[in-house]
C-alpha cells in the first residue's frame, strides 16, 4: 500500500480501532486503518505463543457489546459463540472451614441453590444487590453509546434521598462495604469483588470500585432490545460465550466488515506524527517516514501515548499534555500460557464428563475478599504475591484449532503483578512469580505440573513494549470515578474530540473503557459523524473522488 489521501484514518488495529473504521466506513467515509505492529488486535490479536498453541491475551468477551455485534453484522462475517455451561468456575474458602468450589450454570435455579448453601436467603440478596445497581443506572438515565455526561447532567434525576445514597455508596463507597449492606455472605463477596476491582490498582475496600460493577446496568439502562436471553441480563461473566477460534475471531469479522465497506487495513505501519495545519488535522507519519492525508484522524491507541508523543506542540495543546504526563498509570498486568499434554482437571470433579464441563468454563482464583486485599498490598508494596489473582480459560476446550490434537492451551491473567518491583526486574523475576501462579493453581488442579510441556509469559515491560500498554495498564488508565466519566481520559478530551479540528481520541482510555465492548470506537465514530453532518460535510467527502 502506498501513501494517499483518505477521508479518515484509524491509528490502532485494535478492537476499538477496527470498531471505529467499520462505522465509519458504513457511513461511506474512505477509511485507513494504521497498525504499528504486524497483527491486528491488540490483546485481542490471537498468538501463537508456542509452536502449536495459541490464544489471546484477553480470555473471554465478556464485555461485548451486542449492539456493535448487531450494527456490524459481525455473525455474517463469521464470528459465531459457542456457550459452555457452565460459564465460571471459583473456588472459594468456606466461611464454614475449608474450601468449596462454585460452578456457575446458566439455569437460574442451580446458581440460586448454590448460593442458599451458603446461607439462608442469600439467593435472593444476591438478587437485590444487582437489582440495586440496575435502579441506579435506570435512574441517571444517562447512555454509554454518548459521550460522558456532565456533573450536572449526571446528577439531575436523583431528587430523591435514596437515589443521592445510593450515588454516595456507588461513586464515594467501596465494594466491601456495599456487599456487608446487602448482608451479603463471605463466599458471595468473593464471586463479586474480582469484577469490581478489576479496573484499576484497587482492592474490594478501595472507593469508588462499586462503580466498576456499573458497565452492564448502564448499557442495559441505554439500550434494551436482546429480549430474555441478552447476556447482559447475567451479572457474572461468561455469559456471553467464546468465540469460536478464540478472540481473535472477533478480530478477523471486525475486519472483513471493515473491508466489505471499503476500508482498508495497513499493519507495520507505525505512525509517528499527526500533522496539523492552522489548529486542523493534515494526516499523518510513520516511522519510515510515509506520510497519510486525511481530514479525518482517530486515534485508538493509548490517550497517553497519542497525547505526549503524537500531537504537535501548539498552544492549546500546552497544559493538556503537561497533565497527561503527570497522569498516574499503575498497571498490573501479568501472563502466563501453558502447553499442556492433556485436559486440565479439577481435583473438584467427580467424572470424566464433569471434569470436561469445568476445564471449559472461565476459571478465577481470587477465593476470599481477604485473600484479594493482601493480594493487592502486595503489589503496591511492590512485591512478587504468594496469593496471585488469576483470570483463567482453557480456550482449546471450545476451540479445538488453538493446540495440537490431543493437547490443550491454557491461558492465565494475573492482576496483581506490580509493574515496579522493590526488588530485582521483571526479567530476573518473570519465571519466579510464573511458578507462583503455576503452583496457586495446582491447588485446585493437583495433575496440572505434570501436564505442562511448555509455557510462556508477559510480563509488564512485554505488555508495554508489545502491546503499548504504558506502564502496563490493560484499560490505558483506572476506570474508577476519578478516571471516568468526565475524566477520562481528562478533562477537555473526554467527549472524543481534541483542540486539534479533526483529531479524535478512542480506546479503552477513552469513555466508557469496558475492556473488549466496542463501545468507545462505537461513541468516537458517532462523535466524528455528527461533527461532520453539523458541518455538511458528509457527503462532501466523496466530492472528485474517482468512482463515487
Amino acid at each position: 500500500m502506498s501513501p494517499g489521501r483518505y477521508d479518515a484514518i484509524v491509528i490502532g488495529g485494535g478492537h476499538n480501532g477496527l470498531v471505529a473504521a467499520c462505522y465509519l466506513g458504513r457511513a461511506g467515509l474512505r477509511t485507513l486503518v494504521l497498525e504499528g505492529s504486524e497483527r491486528l488486535g491488540g490483546p485481542a490479536a490471537t498468538i501463537e505463543f508456542m509452536p502449536g498453541y495459541s490464544t489471546t491475551v484477553s480470555n473471554s468477551p465478556g464485555s461485548l457489546e451486542p449492539k456493535v455485534v448487531a450494527d456490524l453484522e459481525l455473525e455474517r462475517h463469521g464470528l459465531g459463540f459457542v456457550r459452555p455451561d457452565p460459564t465460571l468456575v471459583h473456588p472459594l474458602d468456606s466461611a464454614k472451614g475449608g474450601e468449596r468450589i462454585y460452578v456457575g450454570w446458566r439455569e437460574p435455579a442451580r446458581n440460586q441453590a448454590q448460593l442458599e448453601t451458603y446461607a439462608r436467603g442469600e439467593a435472593a440478596r444476591y438478587d437485590a444487590f444487582f437489582a440495586y445497581l440496575q435502579r441506579f443506572a435506570d435512574r441517571l438515565g444517562i447512555s454509554i453509546f454518548e459521550p460522558p455526561p456532565s456533573l450536572q447532567h449526571l446528577v439531575r434525576n436523583l431528587t430523591r434521598l435514596e437515589d443521592q445514597e445510593a450515588f454516595s455508596r456507588i461513586l464515594f463507597g467501596n465494594a466491601r462495604d456495599l456487599m456487608d449492606e446487602f448482608e451479603l455472605a463471605p463466599e458471595t463477596q468473593a464471586l463479586i469483588a474480582p469484577l469490581a476491582v478489576v479496573g484499576g490498582q484497587v482492592a474490594p475496600s478501595t472507593p469508588g470500585t462499586p462503580f466498576n460493577l456499573m458497565m452492564r446496568p448502564l448499557s442495559l439502562a441505554s439500550l434494551r432490545d436482546g429480549g430474555a436471553q441478552d447476556p447482559r441480563l447475567l451479572p457474572l461473566r461468561g455469559s456471553t460465550g467464546l468465540p469460536v477460534g478464540g478472540m481473535g475471531a472477533i478480530i478477523d469479522a471486525l475486519s472483513s466488515s471493515l473491508r466489505a465497506h471499503g476500508g482498508e487495513i495497513a499493519i507495520g505501519r507505525q505512525v509517528t506524527t499527526i500533522r496539523t495545519t492552522g489548529g486542523r488535522v493534515r494526516g499523518v507519519v510513520t516511522a519510515n517516514g510515509d506520510e497519510y492525508e486525511a481530514p479525518i484522524v482517530v486515534s485508538a491507541i493509548s490517550p497517553h501515548t497519542t497525547v505526549t508523543s503524537l500531537v504537535e506542540t501548539a498552544p492549546e495543546w500546552r497544559e493538556l499534555i503537561a497533565k497527561m504526563k503527570r497522569k498516574p498509570m499503575r498497571g498490573r498486568a501479568f501472563k502466563v500460557v501453558l502447553a499442556l499434554d492433556g485436559m486440565p482437571r479439577y481435583a473438584a470433579a467427580t467424572s470424566d464428563a464433569e471434569a470436561a464441563q469445568l476445564a471449559s468454563a472461565q476459571f478465577r482464583i481470587a477465593p476470599s475478599l481477604d485473600y484479594i486485599e493482601e493480594a493487592h498490598t502486595d503489589m503496591l508494596l511492590g512485591r512478587l504475591s504468594l496469593k496471585p489473582v488469576i483470570w483463567g480459560l482453557c480456550p482449546s476446550m471450545t476451540s479445538p484449532m488453538l493446540a495440537p490434537a490431543g493437547k490443550h492451551v491454557l491461558s492465565l491473567n494475573v492482576g496483581n503483578a506490580p509493574y515496579r518491583l522493590r526488588q530485582g526486574t521483571w526479567k530476573e523475576q518473570r519465571d519466579v512469580f510464573a511458578k507462583r501462579v503455576i503452583a496457586k493453581l495446582a491447588e485446585y488442579m493437583p495433575s496440572l505440573p505434570g501436564r505442562i510441556t511448555d509455557y510462556r509469559v508477559l510480563d509488564p515491560t512485554d505488555f508495554e513494549r508489545e502491546f503499548g500498554l504504558v506502564e502496563a495498564n490493560i484499560t490505558h488508565g483506572d476506570g474508577l470515578p476519578f478516571g471516568s466519566l468526565w475524566m477520562r481520559p481528562l478533562p477537555g478530551l473526554h467527549d472524543y474530540r481534541t483542540p486539534t479540528r479533526g483529531l479524535y481520541l478512542s480506546g479503552n482510555g477513552t469513555w466508557p473503557g469496558n475492556y473488549i465492548s466496542g463501545i468507545s470506537g462505537h461513541n468516537a465514530s458517532q462523535a466524528v459523524l455528527r461533527d461532520l453532518r453539523e458541518a455538511g460535510a458528509v457527503a462532501a467527502l466523496a466530492v472528485g473522488r474517482p468512482g463515487r
